[in-house]
């Protein structure tokens, strides 16, 4: 457990300093609006649909078709609980704080965070039961999510889905789990390298929301609550309530590290879209993200203790 939890401890140092070094870029000019906005689109395009096949080409057939039935229904389940807790707590906000808190609640960083996080703590295994995981999640944000913002324009959320390379790969890697096929040689050394590319460019990508930040926000106490139900409160009540149940302890273990992520960059995104709180938004995602770094570890060291 002691060696697990400094693993855990200097994967998140190293995260930290990757966010360090996107915030300084920012700072610098060198990282632009501009930069961003590509860097973001070759994430999602590119190097995280390698992460999925890259996690499959890899991934090890015995049991991992019981683990994903797990996991999909293990998240469905905790979506659902996001949505009434949302309904509890956050009915009476004001509408442009109120869309933000709900939609971040809903929506952890499982793209950008989540993949290098849960694959530095489960590898390959976790890789890939993030990926499935990721069809729940994909389906309540473009659903309810966006409907927190604006009802009734959620409507083509089937196209929206179907257009992220990321749920492609996961087709297309589980047809490589199924029918035991591997790519061609020079095909699989180009998506490793690829997929090596999503902890240094993601967090970097975060560093420069960082750079962003007002200082203003560090006074506004509606952030540190949130920080403290997002980081802390889901998921220790999400690990509560699996301890009883008889699932795999990784499904488990990737369940509860999911719901201690944080607020993910999306609510900046659909923020500014549909003209919230903007600043707000980006006070959740960049506090959460850096106090992760010291809550994730904790989290992990529960779930280790009880699975």
């Amino acid at each position: 457990m002691i060696e697990t939890l400094r693993a855990v401890l200097s994967l998140q140092a190293t995260l930290l300093l990757l966010v360090l070094a996107g915030a300084a870029g920012k700072k610098l000019g060198v990282i632009t609006a501009g930069f961003q906005n590509g860097l973001s689109r070759f994430l999602v395009y590119m190097v995280l649909p390698c992460s999925v096949l890259n996690a499959f080409s890899k991934g090890n057939t015995v049991g991992i078709w019981e683990q994903s039935l797990q996991i999909l229904a293990v998240m469905s389940a905790v979506h659902v609980f996001y949505i009434l807790l949302n309904l509890l707590l956050y009915r009476r906000k004001s509408p442009g704080r109120g869309a933000v808190l709900r939609f971040a609640v809903l929506c952890p960083n499982t793209n950008f965070m989540g993949m290098p996080v849960i694959g530095g703590i489960f590898g390959e295994t976790g890789t890939l039961l993030l990926s499935v995981a990721l069809f729940p999640v994909r389906v309540f944000i473009l659903t309810v999510g966006i409907s927190y913002f604006v009802i009734g324009r959620s409507g083509r959320w089937v196209i929206h889905l179907f257009k992220n390379p990321a749920v492609w790969a996961v087709f297309l890697g589980a047809a490589m789990l199924l029918l035991e096929w591997q790519l061609p040689a020079p095909a699989e050394r180009a998506v490793s390298a690829l997929s090596a590319c999503t902890t240094p460019l993601s967090m970097i990508l975060i560093g420069g929301v960082v750079g962003n930040l007002k200082k203003e926000m560090l006074r506004d106490l509606e952030v540190w609550k949130f920080c403290l139900l997002r980081l802390i409160l889901i998921p220790m009540a999400l690990l509560l309530a699996l301890r009883p149940l008889p699932l795999d302890p990784v499904v488990c273990g990737v369940a509860v590290v999911m719901s201690a992520l944080p607020a993910g960059a999306m609510t900046v995104i659909y923020t500014k879209e549909y003209e919230k709180d903007e600043d707000f938004a980006a006070a959740c995602v960049v506090f959460s993200t850096l106090l992760s770094v010291l809550t994730i570890p904790v989290v992990n060291l529960a779930s280790i203790s009880l699975f």
